[in-house]
């Protein structure tokens, strides 16, 4: 088999497997910060990034969104929390959030964030989604540092380890 011959079998193969592919579709609003609120929403991302949103059916205060949560999410990888957002974003450029979420690279990448979701977004989504973070401002505090597997944490948390029931 020529190398030519040899170049197309292996481009072919890996074009054969199927890749997390992002997605083709895109949000489309008046403004890109309207369509992040919406994309911020319906990705449930206040369920965790804004306190008490479940439980105020999302009628919380527009100064009090994204502000992370210091109720963790324990499991066999620790105890992790969602973070402030906003204190996140005071710092971060759109591209580096735009690659977070694209590839889960983090430095922590921990459950229940749903990074294989984000991972397909449309970049131009996770742009409108930054656009709005940003335009609410920086404000609020630091969530607790992910506690290792292992040790008790201090707050509260969700155990996210599920349970059999006994026959």
């Amino acid at each position: 088999m020529t190398q030519s011959l040899r170049l197309a079998a292996v481009a072919a193969a890996l074009t054969a497997v199927p890749a997390l592919a992002q997605s083709p579709v895109r949000v489309t609003a008046a403004t890109p910060e309207a369509a992040g609120e919406y994309l911020l929403i319906v990705a449930g991302c206040h369920d965790c990034h804004t306190a008490k949103w479940a439980e105020a059916q999302g009628k919380v205060a527009k100064d009090d969104l994204l502000l992370g949560s210091n109720v963790g999410y324990r499991g066999p990888w620790g105890t992790s929390y969602a973070p402030n957002l906003r204190l996140i974003l005071g710092r971060m450029t759109e591209a580096r959030w735009v690659e977070v979420l694209t590839t889960a690279d983090d430095g922590e990448g921990k459950p229940p964030m749903p990074y294989h979701n984000t991972a397909r977004a449309n970049p131009e989504d996770l742009k409108a989604m930054y656009a709005y973070i940003k335009s609410l401002g920086v404000k609020g505090e630091r969530t607790p540092r992910a506690v290792p597997a292992g040790q008790e944490p201090t707050t509260p948390y969700i155990n996210m380890v599920p349970v059999v029931p006994k026959p």
